[in-house]
């Protein structure tokens, strides 16, 4: 090769390698930012992240150039839950090529935010398409072996042939646990939390369960994109879980109409599509919700005046509807009698109600007489997966529903005062409607096996009916109904709660201690009336059982009940919340919380 062709070559590598040396930088960083972009997004979905590039040992390792350049673009882009400095703050997401949903440009602007979007492109403000969320391969606590797969296997198979039942099918869309794991991983940990609560034998799992799904839910609290089986795995939770419903409720129903839930009612109705249908009962379900704990809480509902809900006829008319939605449906139209009722009496002030409200009273008393007659005629006597429990559940929420109204009427009353003559006869029917709801899940073998998959809402309810009876006997010394028969009924019902076949957390649980606790505080009260009608001749204390005439009547207080001074050890404030009066607040209860009786007369006086 002469000199000059020598000359020719070095000078066409000295023009080639530095572009192919900043051609590789630029490839580098590039597959950096990949990277970092892969581990943010697999962070986001709770996958597993990437390994970690070959490229960037090879580099660190062999200090090539360009390395400290890049550097620190990769270190802020990867770094996880940690602030990047302030002069490289990244600002919110922005579209490039904005999606302009559900109107067009063509089309004047009805919703106001959607002219904020199309001025900045905020990805926020914008609704997400379906098509968005895809299966993806199942990364969940099950596959990090948190739990094992026959288990979960176990408590999925619980929540889709018992559960979901009640809960009108709502909860379950999949068939298998594989099938669910790919669609949801919230979804599956909402589910498999709700069979371990049942499951007596999943009290381990039942933690493990619950606490991936709050991990899971605090994780994606400040999401963009919820798709609608994130909105029913709150919906699973706000329906069984009473220690976080209040919560995850009123959160769910903002981000179902995100998804724009509310209005699947009328696109189910005039599109006949079962995926709007699908929609509306999830709305529904968390319409439910909303107002059992606005009833239970005794706050207003998030909800009001829903055209949804009041146009539950149309929708069991469609051909989209289907036999569990006359379940679904009865449920809504009573929900819609206990609003007007709490809008009524509102929040409690302290204060007696007024005599003018009996007017009223009445007209809510025969709105809840004609429920209960339609619906009885309209339920089927047999439905799969909770057999007759429907028609016997409806006469269930029918007593509670009588017991919240006629309970109004103790407001700002005392055992020192005695009750109007006028509201007489409306305490009696509270008093009724509180011990035919104990009567009924002790009697009729339907609904006493149903009381491990009802709703928390019917626990708390049922634990109300007591609280109730039981101070109702104690303040008003027995004028309105007998300590004896309030004894008897709680203490059979808190041997039946422990007879149940449920996991330790479940409210039928943790309810048994403090019903137990509270019926003590009704011996003194028996015995004094016992010794009142007997007399003291021929009584006399063996073994801690009172004896009258060889029969044993009640045992004495438990000595772990007692105080130093010989008093019962407990406190009007710690049942369950019933302050001033009969007010309910099921928080206090824990972490978390028939033979028909269409002849029961409401109307009857009480005994004097």
């Amino acid at each position: 090769m002469s000199k000059t062709q020598d000359q020719m070559l070095d000078g066409r590598q000295r023009t080639t390698v530095p572009p192919l040396r900043r051609y590789t930088d630029a490839v580098l960083h590039d597959l950096d930012a990949l990277h970092a972009t892969l581990r943010e997004v697999t962070q986001k979905l709770g996958l597993s992240e990437p390994q970690p590039l070959e490229t960037t040992g090879m580099r660190d390792a062999g200090g090539s150039p360009g390395a400290t350049e890049r550097q620190p673009r990769a270190t802020n882009a990867t770094t996880n839950n940690r602030l990047a400095p302030s002069d490289n703050h990244v600002g919110p997401s922005c579209d490039n090529s904005p999606k302009i949903s559900p109107e067009d440009e063509s089309h004047l602007p009805n919703v106001p935010i959607h002219s904020l979007y199309a001025l900045t492109k905020l990805r926020a403000l914008r609704p997400d398409s379906p098509d968005e969320h895809r299966s993806r391969i199942a990364d969940d606590f099950i596959a990090r072996g948190a739990i094992s797969l026959s288990a979960a296997e176990r408590l999925f198979c619980l929540y889709r042939d018992e559960l979901d039942f009640y809960m009108y099918r709502v909860g379950c869309r999949y068939q298998t646990l594989d099938e669910l794991r790919r669609k949801s991983s919230v979804l599956t940990a909402a589910t498999l939390t709700v069979a371990a609560l049942h499951e007596p034998a999943a009290e381990a799992l039942y933690g493990v369960c619950s606490a991936e799904f709050r991990r899971l839910m605090e994780k994606s609290m400040f999401d963009r994109r919820v798709d609608r089986d994130y909105i029913r795995a709150m919906a699973v939770a706000a329906y069984w879980l009473s220690d976080m419903s209040w919560m995850i409720s009123g959160y769910a129903i903002r981000r179902a109409s995100e998804c724009n839930l509310h209005n699947c009612h009328s696109q189910a109705i005039e599109k006949q599509s079962q995926e709007a249908a699908d929609g509306a009962r999830l709305w529904y379900i968390l319409n439910i919700c909303d107002q059992h704990l606005a009833t239970l809480y005794g706050r207003p509902a998030i909800v009001h005046e829903d055209s949804s809900m009041q146009g539950w006829e149309s929708f069991l008319e469609s051909p989209v509807s289907n036999a569990e939605d006359k379940r679904l449906a009865s449920q809504v139209a009573l929900l819609g009698i206990l609003g007007s009722i709490r809008e009524l009496f509102g929040p409690d002030k302290g204060q007696p109600i007024p005599r003018a409200y009996l007017h009223q009273i009445a007209h809510f008393n025969k709105q809840l007489d004609h429920w209960i007659g339609h619906w009885s005629g309209v339920l089927r006597d047999q439905y799969s997966g909770v057999g007759r429990f429907p028609s016997k559940g409806a006469l269930l929420h029918f007593h509670l529903a009588k017991l919240h109204l006629y309970s109004h009427i103790f407001r700002g009353s005392s055992g020192e005062t005695p009750i109007p003559h006028y509201f007489l006869d409306g305490t009696a029917t509270a008093i009724a409607a509180a011990t035919s709801t104990i009567e009924s899940i002790l009697t009729d073998p339907d609904v006493s096996a149903s009381v491990v998959g009802i709703p928390s809402y019917l626990h708390c309810m049922t634990a109300f009916a007591c609280t109730f009876s039981i101070k109702v006997s104690i303040k008003h010394g027995g004028d309105l109904i007998e300590p004896q028969r309030v004894w008897d009924l709680t203490t059979r019902l808190v041997r039946h709660f422990r007879s149940l076949p449920t996991g330790r957390w479940h409210l039928a649980n943790l309810m048994a201690p403090g019903l137990e606790k509270m019926a003590a505080t009704l011996k003194p009260h028996v015995q004094g009336q016992a010794m009142m009608q007997n007399g003291m001749a021929g009584c006399e204390m063996t073994s801690g059982v009172l004896e009258a005439r060889g029969q044993p009547m009640m045992p004495v207080a438990d000595p772990s009940l007692m105080g130093m001074e010989g008093d019962i050890l407990f406190d009007f404030d710690m049942s369950f919340g019933l302050s001033p009066e009969f007010r309910f607040d099921p928080a206090t209860m824990g972490i978390e919380g028939l033979q028909e009786f269409a002849n029961v007369e409401y109307s009857t006086q009480p005994q004097a």
